[in-house]
């Protein structure tokens, strides 16, 4: 076994081993923040425990990167940083640790950013706010592992936009061989995500080709110019399927039917339509009906990833 670099005090009153990292703490500080110490570090408990360097040790189940965090929540007032969303190994600890040890005020500090990266409604989907694995500080993770600590934490109000999100990159992210153990899901969940991103990239398809293309003897537009005047010509056909495309991106890349389609750009401190042969009433029809899709999406998430049962 090896000692901890920082948390092995030759003061500590009790050592915790964590597989075969052995730490020397103070029962008393450790008590003060948790029910759930006072009764680990019980007079009772430590009574009967083994004390081969001559004081009693206890033998954690925690993994010792969970009781590191734990230790340094308590002896660090810094740790962790309130207006900083810490790096995602770290806030899986904490998520554990704090659930375990009964701390709720780091607790709901971090649900509040769970809820806010994975929103539980579709008010709190912005283009502009970081959504998903990328509120995380450090290298981004893979979107499996947040989903699989979210199943792990039953943080069911998250568990929708979570399993969107690792569903949304396709079949060939969700199935990579080569993912961390973390990222790799169980056959229940990945069943769940493959049935969930078959259903939306359905929805996606069909609601999108009636946006774009419209029903058949649907009403021309006023713009003499634009496309839409004639619909069944070459011309019209061919830049549609652009738009189209545009939306809906490649089948072998998911869905991104929640993302917000750019109709413009910003060039030079302009803006600039990105179609520019369509006039701007159909892009106004076009980004009016996508956002009606995607609330009709939000709602149908859950059902689509089997959480409704």
């Amino acid at each position: 076994m090896t000692p901890h670099d920082t948390f092995n005090f030759e003061d500590g009153n009790v050592e915790v081993l964590c597989g075969n990292t052995l730490f020397r703490v103070h029962t008393s500080i450790l008590s003060l923040h948790s029910p759930a110490l006072r009764q680990m570090f019980a007079q009772a408990s430590l009574a009967t425990a083994e004390s081969p360097n001559g004081c009693p040790r206890i033998l954690s189940h925690d993994k010792a990167t969970d009781f590191t965090t734990l230790l340094k929540m308590i002896y660090l007032p810094e740790f962790p940083e309130w207006n900083k969303v810490p790096d995602f190994s770290t806030f899986s600890s904490l998520l554990r640790i704090t659930e375990k040890y009964e701390m709720p005020a780091v607790r709901s500090r971090l649900l509040g950013v769970v809820r806010d990266a994975y929103p539980e409604t579709f008010e709190g989907i912005t283009p502009t706010k970081a959504l998903g694995e990328k509120v995380f500080s450090g290298p981004t993770p893979h979107p499996n592992e947040v989903l699989n600590l979210f199943i792990q934490q039953k943080l069911t109000s998250a568990l929708p936009m979570a399993y969107y999100m690792a569903a949304r990159r396709g079949l060939s992210s969700l199935m990579d061989k080569h993912l961390p153990r973390g990222a790799t899901l169980s056959p229940e969940v990945l069943q769940s995500a493959i049935g969930g991103l078959m259903a939306l990239r359905e929805v996606e398809l069909n609601e999108t080709h009636r946006l774009v293309f419209g029903p058949k003897n649907s009403q021309k537009c006023s713009e003499l110019k634009c496309p839409s005047r004639d619909q069944n010509g070459s011309a019209a056909a061919t830049v549609y399927q652009k738009v189209f495309d545009h939306i809906v991106g490649p089948s072998q890349r998911g869905t991104k039917v929640l993302q917000v389609p750019q109709f413009h750009a910003n060039l030079e401190g302009g803006d600039v339509r990105v179609f520019s042969d369509f006039c701007v009433n159909c892009l106004r029809r076009w980004e009016s009906g996508h956002a009606d899709l995607r609330k009709k999406v939000w709602v149908m998430l859950p059902s689509a990833f089997g959480l409704m049962k």
